[in-house]
């Protein structure tokens, strides 16, 4: 049997004008299928940018590949992909997903990445409350992520946004997407509508 779950449509894009309440010619939308070049070129360069994230970007073949699969799952809702928009241009994005962590569904992952003369703008803040409108219509009530524990610059960052390390450092692997040891960051977002319901 299978089941089907509804989750309303997403908003429409926004200038960053509208999200970070910055004058900006930029955009922040859901990615679609047409954007899987650019995210590809995205990641090349983020690839050559990153101190701390793994990018595999070596067959640009099976990047195309992976990356117009990933959008495919966007387009069909089973995970969220938002993009930055310079003229033409895609300057950051986050894909967010459900995973499943020790037997229990109720948890989403994001991977954030920005190109590095578009950082401190307040652009990733937006692209991450993207993220987690998509997980609150989706009824999950955990996001968790990882951080690289040399990368302070992003640790401050989420814990402005609230979100606290959950647990011990993990060594490095490959599969964690950072390079050398990492925190796993998270928060839950159901405490954050009781309490603005509360308000």
């Amino acid at each position: 049997m299978t089941q089907v779950i509804y989750a309303r449509p997403l908003p429409p894009a926004r200038s960053i004008a509208q999200v970070g309440g910055k004058q900006s010619w930029s955009e922040l939308r859901p990615a679609n299928l047409d954007d899987a070049k650019a995210l590809v070129r995205l990641k090349i360069a983020l690839a050559r940018e990153a101190e701390h994230m793994i990018f595999d970007v070596r067959d640009r073949g099976e990047l195309l590949r992976r990356t117009t699969a990933e959008l495919n799952a966007a387009v069909a809702g089973e995970r969220g992909i938002f993009v930055l928009q310079r003229i033409g241009d895609l300057v950051g994005y986050i894909d967010v997903r459900s995973v499943c962590i020790e037997g229990a569904a109720e948890f989403a992952s994001f991977n954030l990445a920005i190109r590095t003369r578009w950082q401190g703008r307040g652009l990733g803040a937006s692209l991450v409350k993207s993220a987690e409108e998509w997980v609150r219509r989706r009824g999950l009530l955990f996001l968790i992520f990882h951080v690289a524990v040399r990368n302070d610059r992003a640790f401050a960052f989420y814990e402005r946004l609230g979100y606290t390390v959950c647990g011990d450092v993990v060594a490095a692997n490959k599969e964690s997407g950072v390079i050398g040891d990492y925190y796993a960051m998270g928060r839950m977002l159901d405490a954050d509508a009781e309490e603005d319901a509360l308000a």
